[in-house]
């Protein structure tokens, strides 16, 4: 919903014979609408326009620098200081071997690929961007459980858990159950995405709950799958997993 500007009491501006006062976050974050518009008085300030609401969009781009989940915070903070004068923020800044993955909150998409085009530079080349709350396009449960499986391995676990859940809803049993699993081991590895490890180990350690000791998942060879988590824990020193998928012959 758009919002609009009414006076308020935070920052008092004066002009000649007459003062008007703005909101100090309000003035920051519709600055950059101000320039466009056209000002011939003190009064222009006062009539009411409206703010487009931001776009997020989750950014992939491809890890050539050998950046570590511990670079979390200072990539943030790098990427951050790129765009911060476009009016754009970044949340969510993960890491993993294959890439680095962020939310990038713009106000425009014009707004976003400028935004790219900074942070390419010191990040790396973009391997993926999607637009984020938008609506999904409903998958048959077979397919959510598939393209899980694929974004998994592809070091994409947000999305992973994403997808995996949406068949997790209406699954039953011992499916419901390993695919909760799955879900869970996704989630431990965001976490170790930020250089959470305790957080990403306690929850692996609720999904190797979850997971049966022999089976097969779409492809998905659990009993292997089982070992190497279990062999994580044992070690108490979390690392990014693939689903062991079972090839055609076998």
């Amino acid at each position: 919903m758009a919002s609009k500007l009414n006076g308020s009491s935070s920052l008092l501006t004066t002009f000649p014979s007459i003062t008007y006062s703005f909101d100090v976050d309000m003035l920051f974050s519709i600055g950059f609408h101000l320039l466009l518009r056209n000002i011939h008085s003190p009064k222009d300030l006062l009539q009411p326009f409206e703010i487009d609401e931001p776009m997020r969009f989750l950014v992939r781009v491809k890890n050539v620098n050998g950046f570590t989940p511990r670079d979390c915070n200072g990539l943030s903070k790098t990427a951050y200081d790129k765009i911060r004068t476009l009016n754009a923020d970044i949340g969510n800044l993960r890491v993993s071997p294959v890439a680095v993955e962020f939310d990038l909150i713009t106000p425009s998409k014009g707004v976003m690929e400028l935004c790219l085009t900074k942070l390419v530079e010191k990040l790396g080349p973009v391997l993926a961007v999607r637009e984020l709350d938008l609506p999904v396009q409903p998958l048959t449960p077979a397919a959510s459980v598939e393209d899980g499986i694929s974004l998994f391995n592809e070091e994409r676990y947000w999305e992973s858990h994403e997808s995996l859940e949406a068949a997790w809803r209406i699954a039953k049993g011992i499916e419901r159950e390993t695919l909760q699993g799955i879900i869970l081991l996704a989630a431990s590895l965001v976490h170790l995405q930020k250089a959470e490890a305790e957080i990403a180990l306690s929850i692996m350690k609720r999904a190797n709950a979850k997971l049966p000791q022999q089976g097969e998942l779409y492809g998905v060879d659990l009993a292997k799958l089982k070992r190497e988590v279990e062999q994580v824990l044992a070690e108490n020193q979390p690392a990014f997993l693939k689903l062991p998928v079972k090839s055609a012959s076998e």
